[in-house]
């Protein structure tokens, strides 16, 4: 596990990661973080260019901390400007981690540093690989390749226009990525990432309920195995193994009780056993007929799952 530790620094074998592709090391990276969660990545320029950016960073920080508490954390590359703002302001900084090359440091004295690639260019091809949801402040050609590469693998991106640079479109950034998308279920929120003329803490509080739209949109719903095997610590064929065993005795040991009451002449008490073993039946067909149940709605959503992935491959594609 990565332990939160402020000013901390994880690294693995330098051989083994110069060796690395960069959807390896975005894979390694993601374990390393936790993917169980929303990650979060941030992307912005290292020196401030708009008036109200940095307040907007500073409250983007905190709102998307105390929305999403523990479902998200957060990724920055360790630079200056709007990563090592948005670090220092996201709560204890115990949900914070900065990715850079081999070596290096964020000296921000909050998250958990973590390395990736032998210099800059490949941190930043790692980077773009490795969130579920980027926000964009202002930026320059850097920015809008990150954001390039993140669209083109299906991230999610939040484009803060009212910054300018490249979160407007600027320098080849992901047109398609200043538009509304589909999971997007209030256009106002959206509106309000572009919009100027409002304060900066109404963009922030958009900014945390769209992050928080986006993890609702996408997160994984448990089945009632994964949700027990979580609970109880037992897998569906183990805990299928345990019912039959029980039940099996249960009948073995009914059957018994009625022949011994048939035996000693007593058919009222025989009746009882006879009616405890009817009732033994329906719930084994009950429980056999939510284990089919189950089953098939879980095809039907990995069914579901695969046919989106491949609707989404092919658009990328065209």
């Amino acid at each position: 596990s990565v332990s939160s530790v402020p000013s901390s620094s994880l690294s693995g074998n330098f051989a083994t990661m110069s060796k690395e592709t960069a959807p390896e090391a975005a894979a390694r990276i993601r374990k390393e973080i936790g993917d169980e969660d929303l990650i979060i990545c941030v992307l912005g320029g290292t020196k401030f260019q708009g008036a109200q950016s940095e307040a907007l960073v500073q409250i983007v920080a905190k709102h998307l901390c105390d929305t999403m508490g523990s479902q998200a954390k957060f990724l920055t590359g360790g630079m200056a400007g709007v990563q090592e703002t948005f670090a220092k302001n996201c709560g204890d900084g115990s949900r914070v981690w900065n990715l850079l090359p081999v070596g290096e440091k964020s000296n921000y004295g909050v998250g958990t540093d973590l390395e990736a690639g032998e210099n800059l260019e490949e941190r930043k091809a790692i980077f773009g690989q490795i969130g579920d949801l980027y926000i964009t402040v202002e930026g320059g050609p850097g920015v809008a390749e990150e954001a390039r590469a993140a669209y083109a693998r299906g991230a999610g991106i939040l484009p803060l226009s009212r910054t300018g640079g490249a979160s407007t479109g600027m320098f080849n950034f992901p047109a398609e990525a200043l538009l509304p998308p589909s999971w997007v279920t209030n256009q106002e929120f959206w509106t309000q990432l572009g919009d100027e003329a409002i304060p900066v803490e109404m963009t922030a509080g958009a900014v945390a309920q769209l992050a928080k739209i986006y993890y609702v949109s996408n997160k994984k719903q448990s089945s009632i195995w994964e949700i027990l095997d979580e609970l109880i610590g037992i897998d569906r064929s183990s805990l299928v193994k345990a019912l039959a065993v029980v039940l099996g005795i249960l009948f073995i040991a009914s059957m018994w009780f009625v022949y011994s009451e048939i035996k000693r002449g007593r058919l009222l008490l025989a009746l009882l056993h006879i009616g405890f073993i009817v009732l033994l039946l329906a719930l084994v067909l009950s429980i056999a007929f939510v284990m089919a149940e189950t089953s098939r709605l879980e095809t039907e959503k990995k069914q579901l799952d695969d046919s989106k992935e491949t609707s989404k491959s092919d658009k990328k594609t065209d």
